[in-house]
């Protein structure tokens, strides 16, 4: 891509909608771990049980996206490997939530709802990279 080449509007607003989707998503991580007693008695019983692990991976989910989205902002190609990451941290998180604890129980189809609408985003983020890589638009 040559320094004239214009990005489609398209590209950018996506870029800014991750970047945004992972902050909130960064504060849904803040409030797990660290105001685990303003969440109601049954999310604090079943956060208080969850193993250390569990927030890493959450961690990587939101810090590689968040990453990955600025990464895409500044028109850079290691945005992909960011956004593999994030989607390696959602797929842990979510494998302990459906399978290992007792999350659907005590909160309901969010507990399947929120993760799936993270693996799919985080593909969905993944493709775009890799298409940008390919077109020449990321450097």
């Amino acid at each position: 891509m040559n320094s004239t080449t214009k990005l489609p509007i398209w590209f950018w607003i996506i870029s800014i909608l991750a970047l945004l989707y992972f902050l909130m998503d960064s504060m849904m991580l803040y409030s797990r771990v660290f105001m685990l007693d303003q969440l109601p008695a049954k999310q604090q019983g079943l956060y208080s049980v969850m193993p250390a692990w569990v927030d890493v991976v959450h961690a990587m989910e939101v810090f590689g996206g968040m990453m990955g989205a600025l990464a895409l902002l500044y028109k850079k190609k290691w945005a992909f490997i960011l956004f593999c990451v994030s989607l390696i941290g959602v797929l842990a998180q979510s494998s302990y939530l459906w399978f290992v604890s007792d999350a659907i129980a005590v909160m309901g189809y969010p507990a399947i709802l929120m993760p799936m609408v993270g693996i799919v985003f985080g593909i969905v983020m993944i493709v775009i990279s890799r298409s940008a890589i390919t077109k020449g638009w990321l450097k």
